[in-house]
């Protein structure tokens, strides 16, 4: 037996050594650049374009096979398709003599690649072979289709590409098919392996290409515009295991163009991993997988540093800087259909030294080192952006998603909130809302609450409270003429029902109380007196302006705010010695139960009740009173909101939502200086002058 072994392997050493000598003297005795046409004839009639070798070739077998060529040109029907400044291939020498080539190494430098395919689908650049595989095709059952393998395109088993080098100085390809179309300057590559035929079919345009194989590679690209998008300085680093692509190394700078001169609706500069997960089912029947409908691509890993990010449409624009983006698991394509249409964020981290957002009535805010964490977030039912306020939102949320945000400073036309914190977190069929808190000017506030969706209609409650709330803000909060300076303790808890993705009020009190307000831009005191002396203006209005937030809120919901202190035509200040502000709510009827406040000459008290549903006044009076809270003048209100009428002077009012037509015109007779009963018995006190 070792003999045998012994003298076949001198007959195999002697054999290689005949190839080698054989194989040397051909690299050396012919010279290859005589076969020009007839490799250009080959080209031509296997693939129909027309190859011109402009420079020189060779062939060396020194550690293998080596074939150079320079200046080579690719074209179709008179359209350049490859301009190639050189070629090198290296070829294993056993894998000639096993029937499949086996190619090393590829060296290619391209001034010029043009790639293109019509409406069709079919490439230009691969003119015969369309033609081709659609005869083929055309003359199967729909049924063979499914298994591809079973049809013998090419002669060659397997082909593949090892160590691919590429350089290419412009790379353009046009889908008409799509209407897609990009460009490519500057580009670089690297390939550990490229597959291009595989059992007998050619796969380097086919999916299965990112999930049958592993390979690794880099990719450099100096500039890219795609369609509407240009990305620049773009470089990875990435490797593909049988579908699970992983990218440690990615960087890009990225564009989205603006229609007509607009601004550009998206800028990011960004450098991070990505994690691609691809996955292809094999149909009842078949020897592989129908590579035509994936199973599944799915981005199991975001995760970039944003050096910087602009966002800009018509609304609003925002811009980040020093940012850092993490999101896991989110399904593009999932059971062979887009489940774009039904999206949900898994996972997603945000944090960023700086973000500005400009939004479309002019408003600017920025905000310092924020965080925002999400999980199990919905954002698309069937195609549409789901509500936040919405069921649907809420059933989704509610299960198992969570909301957690914190900001150093959210500042807005100088005024600033400080260490903003909040966190939304859902669990089985409630969500709840803990640590909220941020200071405003050396005011604390803290709140906390629910909504539940145990019911059919959801509930909610949410309490919020500041011993110390600095009131300063609300100039620039309600875009008022005037200026309050002071402090006020509010303790305020409201609960209710969502419906129709409002928030309505059940049940719970609102509560505010100051002492020494200066309000600055209105004398109250002059308003009061000139109510006395002409009616010039309505008791209602005054109350309005004075008894902050709550009270305000709730005689004019919050409209015209602004107007109604405009329309009171006055200047000058007011230094509210006492406020008070206790409203509560019952099945949408708020009831004053004790509002009122005191200046240096007048007090001033509101009693009865609002229907926030109908928007009506309930038994509503409004009136001045005196040392002993009986009432000096005083206003009963009927009707709507919109169009209340005062029932003594028996004339319409539109002061409560349009102010600027609050004015009663008939004067209103002083009251008895001494009454039965008070009109109020609450804290305010009276002045003391």
């Amino acid at each position: 037996m070792k003999n045998l072994f012994k003298v076949s392997f001198k007959v195999i050493s002697v054999l290689i050594i005949v190839f080698l000598v054989i194989s040397i003297l051909v690299a050396t005795l012919v010279d290859i650049n005589h076969y020009k046409d007839e490799i250009s004839q080959f080209v031509e009639t296997e693939t129909g374009l027309k190859l011109e070798i402009h420079g020189d070739m060779k062939l060396s077998i020194i550690s293998g096979v080596k074939f150079n060529v320079q200046d080579v040109s690719i074209s179709n029907d008179k359209t350049l398709i490859a301009d190639i400044r050189s070629l090198q291939l290296g070829v294993s020498l056993r894998s000639l003599y096993e029937g499949g080539p086996k190619i090393t190494s590829v060296v290619l430098d391209v001034k010029k690649l043009n790639l293109a395919s019509d409406k069709k689908g079919k490439y230009s650049f691969l003119p015969l072979l369309d033609s081709n595989l659609d005869r083929k095709h055309s003359d199967k059952k729909p049924s063979e289709n499914i298994n591809n393998s079973a049809n013998e395109d090419f002669t060659l088993n397997h082909l593949s590409l090892n160590d691919v080098h590429l350089s290419i100085d412009q790379f353009t390809y046009q889908d008409k098919q799509l209407s897609q179309s990009f460009t490519l300057n500057d580009v670089s590559a690297f390939l550990s392996i490229l597959p291009i035929i595989d059992h007998h079919e050619l796969v380097i345009d086919d999916p299965r290409i990112l999930v049958a194989y592993t390979y690794s590679g880099k990719l450099n690209v100096g500039k890219a515009l795609i369609n509407k998008y240009q990305i620049t300085d773009l470089s990875l680093n990435f490797k593909d295991k049988l579908g699970a692509f992983v990218t440690e190394d990615l960087a890009f700078h990225f564009i989205q163009e603006g229609a007509n001169h607009a601004l550009p609706p998206l800028i990011m500069d960004a450098k991070g991993k990505l994690m691609l997960t691809i996955s292809y089912h094999i149909p009842e029947g078949a020897k592989e997988p129908l590579w035509t409908q994936p199973e599944l691509i799915k981005v199991d890993r975001f995760d970039f540093d944003l050096r910087s990010l602009k966002l800009s449409n018509a609304q609003f624009q925002a811009e980040t800087k020093n940012a850092h983006l993490i999101f896991e698991e989110m399904a593009i394509f999932e059971a062979q259909k887009y489940v774009l249409n039904n999206l949900m964020i898994k996972s997603l981290s945000f944090n960023s030294n700086e973000v500005e957002l400009n939004l479309e009535n002019k408003n600017k805010y920025r905000l310092e080192k924020v965080l925002l964490q999400l999980k199990n977030l919905p954002l698309i039912k069937k195609g549409n952006l789901i509500k936040p306020d919405s069921i649907d939102f809420l059933k989704k949320f509610a299960q198992n998603g969570s909301i957690q945000f914190s900001s150093d400073t959210i500042v807005h036309k100088e005024q600033g909130l400080k260490n903003i914190k909040f966190h939304l977190n859902g669990k089985g069929k409630r969500i709840n809302l803990s640590a909220l808190s941020f200071n405003i000017l050396d005011s604390d506030v803290v709140g906390e609450g629910y909504i539940s969706i145990e019911n059919k209609i959801p509930q909610w409650d949410f309490k919020i409270q500041s011993k110390k709330l600095n009131l300063k803000p609300l100039k620039d909060l309600l875009n008022s003429d005037y200026q309050v300076e002071g402090y006020a303790n509010i303790q305020n808890h409201l609960s209710g029902t969502l419906q129709d993705s409002d928030f309505i009020i059940a049940s719970g009190r609102v509560n505010v109380k100051a002492n020494n307000l200066r309000i600055s831009g209105v004398d109250l005191d002059k308003l009061v007196d000139d109510f006395q002396n002409s009616q010039s203006v309505g008791l209602l209005d005054i109350g309005a302006v004075a008894l902050l937030g709550p009270a305000a809120i709730a005689v004019t919901k919050g409209n015209d705010y602004r107007n109604l202190v405009t329309s009171l035509d006055n200047k000058g200040n007011s230094e509210v010695t006492q406020l008070n502000s206790d409203i509560s709510y019952v099945d949408d009827i708020a009831t004053m139960e004790d509002v009122a406040f005191a200046t240096k000459n007048h007090r001033l008290a509101m009693q009865g009740k609002i229907n926030m549903k109908d928007n009506t006044f309930v038994k509503f009076d409004v009136a001045t009173i005196d040392k002993d809270g009986c009432p000096i003048y005083k206003e009963e209100l009927k009707g709507s909101l919109e169009s209340p009428t005062v029932k003594k002077a028996n004339v319409l009012i539109s002061g409560v939502m349009n102010p600027i037509n609050s004015v009663i015109s008939q004067a209103t007779k002083s009251l008895k200086a001494k009454c039965d009963k008070p009109f109020y018995q609450g804290i305010v006190k009276a002045p003391t002058k």
